[in-house]
Parts: structure tokens; sequence; C-alpha cells
């Protein structure tokens, strides 16, 4: 009788609130199942701070899903990525699952404009860089063209490269501000490495490092850069400030390429 009599309340209770009862019973259903396959269901703060470390935007994101790309704006700068540090040294990868809550950097650089000329200085075969010999031949034969309809800095050269080159770009012939294979996109095309980065000596970081070439042909390289943002190793022992643009380096410069037919 106790069973009837709680299986009245019950069916009563339902009819008197059925989207109540309803809406519950999915609930608990999608729990129970939840449960059952042994799925997450947790969420997660995704939050997006300027190198400031200023909160610009926050994001709930279930576990296993990425994080949006929400492009956060700041008033009098450019949207440059998104990084895992506020130095902005290694872009984060937005394809990754979310896994916990999570502090993704985002990279702003003020625009500015570059007066600086860049020119190609390097060793080995081919005919524009035996020229050169690093630099012991400098002229406007070696210069990038600025491109100076552009709102970017942009800074274009052609040549004709040979397999065991080895160049980099920089400002001027004391090396200043220089641009080398850290600043490469990508070294490899369908698969195919054309450009590597070279054998060094001591402790050379990429940026300063020589792109060596790995595939002869003809190559557009486009530099472009952000002068805003040109940070100096103030701490190496070699560093005044008439040397400085030699301890330049710069986390939002890039060099791209294509082959050209």
């Amino acid at each position: 009788m106790k069973k009837k009599i709680v299986a009245l309340a019950l069916v009563a209770s339902c009819m008197m609130g059925v989207v109540g009862c309803s809406s519950e019973k999915k609930e608990a259903d999608t729990t129970a199942n939840s449960v059952a396959s042994g799925e997450a269901i947790d969420t997660y703060e995704v939050t997006y701070v300027d190198q400031e470390d200023q909160v610009l935007a926050t994001e709930k994101v279930e576990a296993g899903q990425v994080a949006p790309d929400v492009k956060p704006e700041k008033e009098g700068y450019e949207f440059m990525g998104y990084y895992v540090n506020p130095e902005c040294g290694r872009e984060i990868d937005m394809t990754a699952p979310v896994v916990g809550d999570k502090k993704i950097y985002c990279g702003f650089t003020k625009p500015q404009k570059d007066e600086r000329k860049f020119y190609v200085v390097g060793a080995g075969k081919s005919e524009i860089l035996t020229k050169s010999n690093w630099g012991e031949t400098f002229d406007d034969t070696f210069a990038l063209t600025k491109d100076e309809t552009s709102e970017k800095n942009v800074y274009t050269i052609t040549v004709e490269l040979s397999v065991g080159d080895e160049f980099q770009f920089v400002a001027d012939k004391n090396w200043s501000d220089q641009r080398g294979f850290g600043y490469l996109k990508d070294g490899k095309l369908d698969g195919e490495v054309y450009f590597k980065k070279a054998a060094g000596l001591g402790d050379s970081p990429a940026e300063k490092s020589n792109i060596h070439v790995e595939k002869s042909g003809k190559y557009e390289f486009t530099l472009t850069t952000y002068p805003a943002s040109d940070v100096y190793d103030t701490e190496n022992e070699y560093y005044t400030e008439e040397t400085k643009e030699n301890f330049n380096s710069n986390p939002f410069d890039t060099i791209e390429w294509k082959v050209v037919q």
C-alpha cells in the first residue's frame, strides 16, 4: 500500500508541474548518460590578456573544445595573434583542446613607419652572395625594396640562390637589426625543406642565425617589420647605447618567401 501512495504522490506532483518534472528528468538522464559513458562535463574559463596582463575578455569553454578566436581590440594598437607568454616569443596552438582553466596572451603593436633600409648579406655560390661576401661589398645592389604604398612596412627582394648558400637581412654594414632564420615563417613547401637554420658557433639565437639554402632556385623574399615592438638585449655584456641596434630583436617581424618561376 505504501508503494501505491508514493506512486500516486509522484504522479500528482508531476501533474502540478509538468514542465519542471520533464526538465528535471532530461537533466537527470543527461547526467546519467554522461556518467555511464565516462564523459567529462566540466567547463573551464579561458582568459585573454594583453602583454601587461590586463584582462581583455573571458570565455567559458567545455572540456575538449577549442578556445574561441575572439580577436580582442585595443584602441590604437594592431592585434598580432595569440601567444604563450607576455614576451610573445611563441604563438599558442589555438587548435589544441582546452583541458583546464587557461590564460592566453594577446600580442599588440602600435603602427609605426620603419625608416630603415634592409639589405641581404651572405656568401655562397650564387652571384649576389658571392659579391656580398658577408657585407664586404655593401651597396644598393643588395637592398630590399620597400613598398611605400602599403600601410605596413613591407620590404621585398628577388634573388637567385644556390644550394649551400647562407644569408640573412640587416639594416647596415655593421649588421644592425639582424633578421635571420628565426624570422622565417616556414622553411618548407609542400613538405619539402627549402631553407633551414645554418649551423652556427656558440649559442647564437635563431633570430640571428643564417638561413641555409637547401634547394637552388629563384626566390622572392618579403620582410615585414613592426618597429614599435623592437626590443633590446640590454643585459648583454657588450651592449652599449651606441651599438644597441646590434642587440635588437622583434617578436612580430616576419620573413616570407615564394618560388619565382
